[in-house]
């Protein structure tokens, strides 16, 4: 995706479609395995600063995936064909805020998990309905329309 970002002209159509839905796809199964696997345990754990923890980063999961959702809605093919520098600008900044957040997953998240041998690999009840969002996403992106929420 950010080699396409890269590019001074917006590039097929169909392309970036599928770029785009390869990324969202990619990010929505993992999503999908955190919420499932890591916020349910961490969230039912005897210790308060592990569940905030679990809440804190969850909630900011959730609000940076409406983020992400919206903008799918509303970056449509023809929208990005006629705003291309807008869309690359905003599409790269996202970008970084996911690294961002992986980053401090890492950081801050995932020790709490290692150091108190949480039992990531039984999954609970998901909070979110993945499936959903993942075909009103793909809607939007191929076709320019489709309804998250």
């Amino acid at each position: 995706m950010l080699g396409l970002l890269d590019q001074p002209e917006p590039p097929p159509s169909d392309v970036l479609a599928d770029a785009r839905w390869q990324l969202s796809s990619h990010i929505m199964q993992h999503l999908a395995l955190e919420d499932r696997h890591l916020y349910t345990k961490l969230l039912q754990d005897d210790r308060p600063h592990v569940q905030e923890a679990g809440r804190r980063f969850q909630a900011e999961l959730a609000e940076l995936f409406g983020c992400f959702a919206e903008s799918a809605q509303q970056w449509t093919p023809e929208r990005i064909a006629g705003d291309w520098d807008t869309f690359r600008s905003m599409a790269r900044t996202r970008l970084v805020k996911m690294y961002a957040r992986i980053d401090r997953e890492e950081a801050e998240l995932f020790p709490l998990v290692y150091d108190a041998a949480i039992d990531v690999s039984a999954h609970g009840l998901p909070s979110h309905n993945w499936t959903r969002d993942a075909f009103s996403i793909k809607d939007a992106i191929v076709n320019g329309s489709g309804r998250t929420g």
